[in-house]
């Protein structure tokens, strides 16, 4: 949040940057990143993770280029504004940021812009997928109304129904911190190597 605040900051005026916070924990939850980053763009509070369906998002942070005239050109994750440090690790990247900036200047002429057709892919989805969204909808619904075991119990079908989402399973996660830990070492060792985040094209694939 506070990364991409430093470059809100370059560009306000000419983009507006929208940040939509997946949790289910409402603003009681969310608010404390926005406040301490000090937001000055658009922040929301998606209780039902709307956006993540809508665009089809697996994972945090994602982001989603919409043009003047609302055309998608283009939709990452792993989009990190810059490269952070922990205590003895780092992450995120340094080379995102500059990609959206090269698109603001340049609009159309930038060589970062995908068409509707490469997003194609984001949209499509198995049977077992587009069921798991109403699977977890119905899991928000009842934690909504206190019903913990029928929210787990649908939380856990759609985690089963789509493996590949981080956000479902994050979500289920963060209701129970104790066991967040094993839980995540878990979903983390099953990838077998492969990316956590899908690797961003004219980045991480070379050349669009």
């Amino acid at each position: 949040m506070s990364g991409w605040q430093e470059v809100y900051r370059e560009i306000a005026g000419d983009l507006v940057l929208i940040a939509a916070a997946q949790d289910t924990g409402g603003e009681a939850v969310a608010r404390q990143w926005y406040d301490q980053a000090e937001a000055t763009y658009v922040t929301l509070v998606d209780e039902t993770h709307t956006v993540s369906a809508l665009y089809g998002l697996v994972n945090v942070p994602s982001a989603v280029w919409i043009d003047e005239a609302g055309t998608i050109r283009r939709i990452d994750e792993g989009t990190y504004s810059k490269v952070y440090q922990g205590e003895g690790f780092e992450f995120g990247r340094a080379d995102y940021a500059p990609m959206l900036l090269d698109w603001v200047a340049k609009g159309d002429a930038s060589e970062h812009v995908q068409t509707p057709v490469d997003l194609g892919e984001w949209a499509s989805r198995s049977e077992s997928q587009a069921l798991a969204e109403p699977n977890f909808k119905l899991g928000v619904y009842f934690h909504q109304r206190g019903d913990e075991d029928k929210a787990n119990r649908y939380w856990e079908a759609a985690q089963a129904l789509d493996p590949s989402s981080w956000n479902y399973a994050r979500q289920d996660w963060s209701f129970t911190p104790e066991q967040a830990g094993s839980n995540w070492q878990k979903k983390f060792e099953s990838l077998q190597g492969k990316p956590y985040y899908k690797p961003i094209q004219g980045l991480d694939e070379g050349s669009d």
